[in-house]
């Protein structure tokens, strides 16, 4: 599999009937960076991840790794891993066959959490627990980029400030895209971030002062 330094899309039109939902994007996520997607609901935060990973088809896409096209980004091997906003795994499943089958590298190094969870059915976890193990099953998968949305869904504090610590420390190794709600917590990450509004994406210079003068959070 050969190594990607970054990840780039632009062009990227999607459209149901009249209503346009994203148009004038760029995105540049570099290999070894988090880069941070922020905006309201229903902005198209979730479907520009989909066209990303490649399982959406928009009107027109540039999707492209080191400037090459990759049609289905998903059916590369070792490229990219995408944590949707809704439950990744069928409750029915064990949590350490799941991590064997994703070659995901949790293990008793993980300490006393995961002897606790890991002969557990992912039906059997709490909301927050599910979606913790969840983010580690995609953040720590053997791919050079991972998407993760909504990743600090349903966690408490200390679950958040646990998850922005492994994100921090696994982005030597893989170039990392989120977008989450929890906006200072995501800044508190990210090396890059931008904003989603009217479909068009905008690069934050400034990121607190931008989100304020775009009416996202108060002055």
């Amino acid at each position: 599999m050969k190594f990607f330094k970054s990840l780039e899309a632009d062009s990227i039109e999607l459209a149901y009937g009249e209503r346009k939902i994203l148009q004038s994007i760029y995105l540049k996520m570099p290999f070894g960076e988090v880069t941070a997607i922020l905006g309201r609901n229903g902005c198209g935060k979730s479907s520009l991840l989909q066209i990303i990973f490649g399982t959406l088809k928009p009107v027109f896409k540039s999707v492209r790794w080191d400037g090459r096209f990759v049609e289905f980004p998903y059916r590369e091997h070792h490229l990219v891993r995408y944590l949707p906003q809704h439950h990744l795994t069928p409750p029915s499943l064990r949590v350490q066959e799941t991590f064997k089958w994703y070659d995901s590298l949790v293990d008793d190094s993980f300490g006393e959490r995961w002897q606790v969870v890991k002969n557990k059915r992912f039906g059997e976890l709490s909301g927050g627990e599910r979606r913790f193990w969840e983010t580690l099953l995609i953040l720590f998968s053997p791919v050079q980029y991972v998407l993760l949305d909504e990743p600090f869904s349903h966690l408490s504090p200390i679950y958040v400030e646990e998850l922005k610590w492994l994100i921090t420390s696994q982005k030597a190794q893989k170039g990392i895209l989120i977008t989450d709600h929890l906006y200072r917590d995501v800044l508190d990450i990210a090396d890059q971030s931008y904003f989603l509004q009217n479909g068009t994406t905008y690069l934050l210079t400034n990121p607190l002062r931008d989100l304020m003068d775009r009416g996202y959070i108060p002055e």
